[in-house]
């Protein structure tokens, strides 16, 4: 009975470990051996690792159940095994003793110089050809093979690959060509495949060779241990030598074989199939979940009719599902039926798969999906509205800049430094109705600046500007109610649209003040925390202005008593005067003596009033003082 087979899992995480391979894998079934590959000296993971299981049938369930390690996808295949080169040809390990390290060299190292001494070419002619390269690498030694990789629509690659005899002759080809030009065209690299010195002897003095024995270390401890399994009870000299040999060849087995399946992937994905959009019979599927599989989206499709093919879109990154597929049919009246089935708009109708209903429609070709894209409008979502800061900007080198006064940019550039220093407070933000214009000439007033962004926006309809100020110097001139302009304002406009058509009609615009004077025009920085404080004292301003009016008396509402029409239905009616004056008497107050009735108050006037009144009208006495007549 033949030994289970081992499998082999790629794109392991760095952090990968034996103990969690060993626990993933044993859910399946008992394991035999489960290790992974770290690099030489560390705990860190190559990406790979082997899993041996003890029968053959939990190693086939392993392949098609697990596909993720801690969530990241994972890919496992049988482990492949080559036989011995020396074992097929049936020569001796060792012929004699004085030239047995040689062979065993030899037979060991045959695919690595094979290797070595292929060269790649990069930034090749598109005129060059494979005898092109023949004959121009033909001076430094036997070319075995020459071959130029073609695009799938016949254009070439744009590289090729030498293969010579042995290394030397490579070694010398790679000196002597790198950098030269064949057919008009240099070649800024021509390496060796995978290996980057010419000799085996060298390997223990070389930095990259060094490199490639400490990967053949760490393979070939994968190996001893692979080997120590499966060939146990055998001659240990026998078993050594034939895991030495194992050891090496794996090593670049591996590699190749994670370049070919790369490459093949690669390759596959670029692969595009022939259109068939005309014919009807394709459809495009949206709405998936990712965790949909093709083979579950078939089933369901199947009862429509039958399939040539399902694809479902992958990312190129991630190689996730995008959450939509193609799916072809063999006759385009399976394909109608399956687009009239998931247009059923009921609740339970439509077609489900995975607990998402699929939205399906006709395929289209690339030409027409273009067409079909729409174009995503970024939308702002701050509310800071930082991209209007740069309404306006003109920097310097710019085509805008061109005609500019150096001191209107100088200006400029004090500007945007300011703005952008202010922006640094997250309280402060850009406003989307409030310009701010500099650089205005010392006539301009209000209304000058008013009519000015009205004749701006006059393109617009329902142009209205709430405020325009022009900013002056608190200190008046003489003679003057204002003090002198400080050559800017602010102009509030009622809608966004308005401010941000006046703004690029007046910015840098040569004009309105002349070619040396131009307005320079940007959205105003407002700072939040003072208008939650202008705010505040209008609302107060309100509330007080409400107070301070004067008292109109109470309102009295007219006493009305209901009448009952004949239909049922009730009548307002104004009482008249009314019948009773005087204080009204109530029933708990008959029998009760009334207060007297208050005296009637005196209309005389008072003492103090009276005499008041007698002093003002006694003669005034004269002055004039009198003399008294005697007779003598």
């Amino acid at each position: 009975m033949p030994p289970p087979p081992t499998l082999f899992v790629r794109s392991l995480p760095t952090s990968a470990s034996n103990e969690r391979l060993l626990e993933i894998f044993s859910e399946i079934g008992p394991i035999k051996q489960c290790f992974v590959v770290n690099e030489k000296g560390t705990d860190k993971c190559r990406g790979f690792g082997y899993v041996t299981y003890s029968m053959e049938e939990d190693a086939q369930r392993a392949i098609k159940e697990i596909r993720e390690y801690d969530g990241q996808r994972i890919s496992l295949s049988v482990a492949k095994k080559k036989i011995n080169d020396k074992k097929k040809t049936g020569r001796p390990v060792f012929e004699s003793p004085c030239s047995g390290s040689g062979n065993e060299r030899k037979a060991k190292g045959i695919r690595k110089n094979t290797l070595k001494s292929r060269l790649i070419i990069r930034n090749l002619s598109f005129k060059c050809s494979e005898e092109d390269l023949k004959q121009t690498f033909a001076k430094f030694g036997t070319v075995l093979e020459a071959k130029i990789p073609l695009k799938p629509d016949g254009k070439m690659r744009g590289f090729a690959f030498v293969l010579f005899k042995n290394v030397c002759e490579a070694g010398r080809a790679l000196n002597a060509m790198n950098l030269k030009e064949i057919k008009g065209y240099s070649k800024p690299a021509a390496q060796q495949m995978k290996k980057s010195q010419l000799e085996d002897e060298d390997d223990s003095e070389d930095d990259s060779e060094e490199e490639e024995d400490d990967d053949d270390d760490d393979e070939d401890e994968v190996e001893e241990r692979e080997d120590a399994e499966s060939q146990e009870g055998e001659d240990n000299d026998e078993s050594s030598l034939e895991s030495d040999d194992d050891h090496d060849e794996d090593d670049d087995d591996e590699e190749d074989e994670e370049l070919e399946e790369e490459l093949e992937r690669k390759k596959t994905q670029k692969k595009l199939l022939p259109s068939d959009v005309k014919e009807g019979r394709t459809v495009f599927i949206r709405n998936l979940s990712f965790d949909t599989e093709e083979e579950g989206l078939e089933e369901v499709l199947l009862q429509y009719g039958e399939l040539n093919y399902i694809k479902i879109v992958l990312h190129p990154d991630t190689d996730h599902s995008k959450g939509c597929a193609f799916a072809q049919f063999k006759s385009k009246e399976a394909a109608d039926k399956c687009i009239a089935a998931a247009q059923d708009e009921a609740e339970s109708g439509g077609i489900r798969v995975d607990g998402r209903k699929l939205l399906i429609v006709a395929a289209v070709s690339r030409e027409d999906a273009s067409k079909l894209k729409v174009k995503k409008v970024k939308v702002e979502t701050g509310t800071r509205n930082l991209y209007l800061a740069r309404e306006g900007l003109i920097r310097a080198g710019t085509k805008a800049a061109e005609g500019v006064p150096a001191a209107d940019m100088a200006k400029r550039a004090r500007f945007e430094e300011v703005k952008r220093n202010k922006l640094r407070d997250i309280n402060v933000f850009v406003s989307k109705t409030r310009l701010c214009v500099h650089n205005l000439p010392k006539s301009v007033d209000n209304k000058k600046l008013k009519a000015l962004c009205l004749q701006a926006a006059k393109g617009q309809k329902g142009v209205f500007i709430t405020e325009c100020r022009v900013m002056y110097d608190k200190k008046p001139e003489k003679g003057q109610v204002l003090g002198q302009s400080l050559g800017y304002g602010f102009v509030q406009f009622r809608d966004h649209e308005h401010a941000l058509s006046a703004l690029r009609h007046l910015n840098n615009n040569p004009d309105v003040f002349g070619p040396h004077k131009r307005p320079i025009v940007e959205f105003s920085l407002e700072d939040g925390r003072k208008l939650k404080i202008k705010e505040m004292r209008r609302q107060k301003s309100k509330v007080n202005l409400h107070s301070n009016k004067h008292f109109s008396g109470f309102r009295t509402n007219p006493e009305v008593e209901h009448t009952e029409l004949e239909d049922g239905k009730k009548r307002k009616k104004v009482l008249p005067l009314p019948s009773h004056r005087g204080p009204k008497i109530r029933m708990r107050d008959k029998g009760r003596q009334h207060a007297p009735p208050p005296k009637n108050l005196r209309t005389g006037h008072g003492r103090k009033e009276r005499q008041g009144r007698q002093m003002m009208q006694k003669p005034t006495q004269s002055k004039t003082p009198v003399h008294k007549l005697s007779v003598v």
